[in-house]
């Protein structure tokens, strides 16, 4: 899957072409921990689960968003502390398919006939809020959970154009 339209965005694509599901995971957990970190202008060394729900509390996510990096976050440390999972297995599997913004969209364009690989399902919600992230504004006070964009906006739910 290739993602266009904001450089940070295109660089992520550029990492993920051609990587394993392991590998693919904690790439995409690096970036989106990097990236919280930059819009909270975090400079302390904290935990990605941290940034997380201060990105949550500071209106930079969605609640879908959220929980959908905090499945990412899940499923990175599966991959990173067991030397022995390279692919998602029946569970991680699930993980993947089960992430909330994967759920919307799916349900909304039937994205499941084409992407059918939890890999596939995974990297079309990484695209989704790597977008969404780079069009919003570090925050300057807590305004909590930002609304969830309704399908007809293009802007928050790119077209998926290379697969």
């Amino acid at each position: 899957m290739e993602f266009k339209g904001h450089p940070a965005v295109e660089e992520l694509s550029t990492l993920l072409r051609g990587e394993s599901p392991r590998c693919a995971v904690i790439v995409a957990a690096a970036y989106f921990d990097e990236t919280l970190a930059g819009l909270l202008v975090d400079t302390r060394n904290r935990s990605f689960y941290a940034r997380i729900d201060d990105a949550l509390e500071w209106g930079l996510l969605t609640p879908n968003e959220h929980a959908d990096l905090h499945v990412l976050r899940e499923l990175r440390n599966g991959f990173a502390h067991d030397l022995r999972i390279k692919d998602f297995d029946l569970s991680s599997g699930a993980r993947a398919a089960s992430l909330a913004t994967w759920r919307v969209a799916s349900a909304a364009r039937s994205l499941e006939r084409v992407l059918q690989t939890p890999l596939g399902q995974l990297l079309f919600v990484v695209g989704v809020i790597a977008f969404r992230l780079h069009k919003r504004n570090k925050p300057t006070e807590k305004s909590g959970p930002l609304p969830e964009p309704p399908m007809t906006d293009f802007a928050s739910w790119p077209p998926v154009t290379s697969i």
